[in-house]
């Protein structure tokens, strides 16, 4: 092959196929990986949805039902309520609460004064606690404090005569979700403050002395400078978090495993009560995939805002 270049005909080699392979060859491993650890499970997971399948199965077995399994889950009078706790509750709430104390907990400590009295590696620490302990122990502490009888929080309300007997917080509808959500919050906030903290910190200094010249006051400044620059940070960190807590199953399950009753069933709970309490595995890889559905719909709507507001 040749290319002309004025008057003179340039010779172009052509690579050889084995150096053009050789990025495909580097990705390759890579790529195979990901097919094994989330394709091949997603595919199972497919099939069992379209199949009446049981734990006690082998594989292959049980009778194709087509979308039989996805018309009695959408038909159990429990997913209405599972859903609307999962939206509500689970997602809406705490993602907002999260947000919200996130960033004016981040406000604080990136204030100048924690600087000057050298406490900002000390209250840094302190706002990660919550984020070390293992979940697990994390229920099972909240669980002691909230406790009907023996629980700290009601001797001290005892003790201070705030009330009469104990009340049972984790087994009354009027306080259990109330609870759920603090202890949600509680355990996962210290990742939205690094992230938000993170970038505070990525804000440059000269725009808020900008601001200061025109003489734009400290709420200003937050609502023109700061907000504006922490758009796209909120955006990701607030993304992650929901599908984190959409998806969520251990605090239910653990604090107060769906009840009383099935009050606080969700959508994860129900799905481990199909696959694994029920023995019904197509129920719950159908529940399964409407989950993911969701959570795609919400991250295709998210990201057509994003590109929307980066045109405009």
């Amino acid at each position: 092959m040749t290319v002309a270049s004025g008057s003179v005909r340039v010779p172009v080699r052509r690579r050889p196929w084995t150096t053009r392979l050789t990025p495909y060859g580097l990705v390759a491993p890579g790529m195979i990986m990901l097919l094994l650890l989330f394709g091949v499970p997603a595919g199972y997971n497919v099939w069992l949805s379209l199949h009446e399948v049981t734990p006690y199965d082998a594989l292959g077995d049980g009778p194709f039902v087509a979308l039989g399994n996805f018309a009695a889950v959408l038909a159990d009078p429990q997913t209405p309520l599972s859903l609307g706790n999962t939206v509500l509750w689970l997602t809406l709430l705490t993602v907002a609460l999260r947000l919200v104390f996130g960033l004016g907990i981040a406000l604080l400590l990136n204030a100048p004064v924690l600087r000057r009295l050298r406490l900002l590696g000390v209250c840094r620490t302190l706002v990660l606690i919550p984020w070390m302990i293992p979940p697990t122990v994390a229920v099972a502490a909240w669980r002691w404090l909230l406790d009907g009888q023996s629980g700290l929080i009601n001797q001290l309300l005892l003790r201070w005569g705030l009330i009469e007997q104990g009340i049972p917080f984790l087994a009354q509808t009027s306080t259990v979700w109330w609870c759920l959500t603090a202890i949600i919050t509680w355990r996962e906030l210290p990742f939205v403050i690094i992230v938000l903290m993170a970038g505070l910190q990525a804000i440059p200094g000269e725009q808020y002395e900008a601001a200061a010249i025109d003489g734009a006051g400290a709420g200003r400044s937050l609502l023109h400078v700061t907000l504006p620059n922490l758009r796209p940070v909120i955006g990701v960190v607030g993304l992650m978090i929901t599908i984190g807590a959409f998806n969520n199953f251990v605090y239910v399950w653990l604090t107060t495993g769906g009840g009383p009753g099935t009050y606080t069933q969700v959508l994860a709970t129900q799905l481990y009560t199909y696959a694994f309490v029920d023995n019904d595995l197509g129920r719950g890889a159908a529940i399964g995939l409407i989950m993911s559905l969701c959570m795609v719909i919400f991250a295709l709507i998210y990201l057509f805002l994003l590109q929307r507001r980066e045109r405009s």
